[in-house]
């Protein structure tokens, strides 16, 4: 089996879980000795650019000429099964998998996050769930609002790219969906249910984990999506500092100085900034309970599955595809938005409890997001596209 995998790399200042996935996905297919190419962007490039490249790769969203022109090379020289793209924003393209098709490439997407269908791809807007361009060919006020990065200028080449590629993004022949939350959406936004195949991502195995500690840990891009103020205020409101916890958080992003400053009314708190993948690994395995009070449509996140295999229970908010993966066997569900629900939680919390549900979520991992399970389903996916070919 030949792949040939697109992905557009995200910002290294904003660390992704979306990059990791790709990372350990593509290792775990070579090492299954599943022959993998690459067609990658990095967006940290886009710093080093001179004003004339940004300003014409700016409309790469619409149609990046020299990654189709790098697609043709790739399909001749590597003569691929299937193409696999995750990200394609900003420096790649739908117009990617046209081309594919029309070299006669069958395509499967992975559906990280709602992009699809809303040019943040986070339905927020404002700290609120909002599905204002849904169902419209043209997403208008995704322009009016500046969605993309906050900018008008930047939300333009992505609403026509929404616009223009909208067939094309559909022709998909198959759509893995991380969660059933994700083949909800892809239902409603038009795909056939026998064209989603329901697969999360992983992560490489820690092995067993070790007994937890007392504190919990917050990991994540500081930003209002992420939840950050509830996180905040629940713990103001909560009683878990005076029964003698710490609250860790990891991460950087918009929010840094509201943290540091509660950092420095309150000792209980711990900023650590952004840290490697090891010291994460260090402070979770540390900790009793993770917590992503996310007021977004996440995904699937990566501290999700990790939290899981390192056998730690999570309080996460009841919202998108944490809902649909976090129940009350391997942690806390609370309602999204709402410091009130998180800091009973908080307050709720007995070492008991958080040994019994750490197990329940390491037993979890291991029988549906270990990596064995999470790469035979993958290579199922494509063989079975390969075997169909393009749809009709």
């Amino acid at each position: 089996m030949r792949v040939l995998v697109a992905h557009n790399r995200y910002r290294s200042a904003v660390p992704s879980g979306e990059n990791a996935v790709v990372d350990a996905e593509t290792t775990a297919l070579e090492s299954a000795g599943v022959t993998v190419d690459y067609l990658m962007r990095d967006s940290d490039n886009i710093a080093t650019m001179s004003a004339v490249q940004r300003a014409t790769l700016a409309w790469s969203p619409v149609y990046a000429r020299r990654a189709v022109e790098e697609l043709r090379e790739r399909v001749c020289s590597h003569r691929p099964d299937v193409l696999h793209v995750h990200n394609l924003y900003p420096l790649l393209s739908p117009a990617l998998i046209a081309e594919a098709h029309d070299l006669g490439v069958p395509v499967v997407m992975t559906v990280h996050n709602f992009r699809l269908d809303c040019v943040a791809g986070t339905y927020l807007r404002d700290g609120r769930i909002c599905t204002d361009c849904q169902g419209h060919n043209l997403a208008t006020p995704a322009l009016q609002h500046g969605c993309y990065r906050g900018s008008r200028a930047q939300s333009l080449p992505m609403v026509i790219a929404r616009s223009v590629h909208r067939s094309t993004l559909h022709s998909i022949e198959r759509y893995i969906a991380l969660t059933p939350f994700h083949r909800d959406f892809l239902t409603q936004w038009g795909v056939e249910s026998d064209r989603i195949t329901v697969r999360p991502t992983s992560l490489a195995d820690p092995g067993a984990p070790s007994p937890p500690g007392s504190d919990l840990v917050f990991v994540g891009r500081l930003g209002e999506e992420k939840g950050v103020g509830v996180l905040l205020d629940a713990w103001r409101q909560s009683s878990a500092r005076d029964q003698g916890r710490k609250l860790h958080i990891i991460g950087d992003g918009d929010l840094r100085g509201l943290v540091d400053a509660a950092a420095s009314a309150d000792a209980s708190i711990v900023v650590h900034g952004l840290q490697p993948a090891h010291e994460v690994a260090r402070v979770m395995t540390d900790s009793a309970v993770v917590v992503i009070p996310s007021t977004c449509f996440e995904g699937l996140p990566v501290v999700l599955i990790e939290a899981m295999a390192r056998g730690r229970a999570v309080i996460a908010s009841d919202l998108g595809g944490l809902g649909a993966t976090v129940n009350d066997t391997m942690g806390w569900p609370v309602t999204a938005d709402d410091s009130a629900s998180l800091a009973a939680a908080l307050d709720g919390l007995t070492q008991a409890e958080v040994v019994t549900r750490g197990a329940a979520a390491r037993e979890r991992f291991t029988k549906e997001f270990s990596a064995d399970v999470t790469l035979s389903q993958l290579t199922t996916v494509y063989e079975e596209v390969a075997a169909a070919g393009i749809r009709q």
